[in-house]
């Protein structure tokens, strides 16, 4: 993996609890929709005011509108940015200190070249010769992440949203 590529994946580490939200908040507003228990009584039975069968209704409308399909879509997003997170986050404790820091002021806490170079106590090109290294040492342990190319595309799709 390339330095560039480095990058866009602790960009990407950075989008995924915001991304990780969004997908979170539409599954509880489609699974709300369709939960029939909500105003359940105590029998745990659905009971509603209109003729028929309002829980097979219900099943109908989700299968038709394709509800079902998305929520199994979400499911499987969800534990893709989860893993996707967890690997980026042992990718950066497996860094030393000094490096891991700078990554992290830097990429994730948007802190400049000067508020590094005044916070790490080094002249501002020393800050950011480490920042380079710091990046090559990360592409290097993220090649050994499982499928670190299917880990790159994603973090390229994802930053060019």
């Amino acid at each position: 993996m390339r330095r560039k590529e480095a990058k866009t994946v602790v960009m990407y580490y950075r989008a995924i609890p915001g991304m990780i939200g969004l997908l979170r908040q539409e599954q509880t507003e489609l699974e709300s929709e369709y939960d029939t228990l909500h105003s359940a009584p105590l029998d745990g039975m659905p009971h509603g005011s209109a003729p028929g069968k309002p829980t097979e209704a219900l099943a109908i409308h989700a299968a038709e509108s394709g509800t079902y399909e998305r929520l199994e879509e979400i499911k499987v997003r969800l534990l893709i940015l989860e893993g996707d997170a967890a690997m980026i986050r042992g990718g950066l404790d497996a860094l030393n200190g000094k490096y891991k820091k700078l990554l992290t002021l830097r990429l994730l806490h948007g802190y400049s070249w000067g508020k590094l170079s005044a916070r790490m106590g080094a002249p501002d090109s020393t800050i950011r010769y480490w920042f380079s290294m710091a990046l090559d040492q990360l592409a290097r342990v993220l090649e050994e992440v499982p499928m670190p190319e299917e880990l790159a595309a994603r973090a390229s799709r994802a930053r060019s949203l």
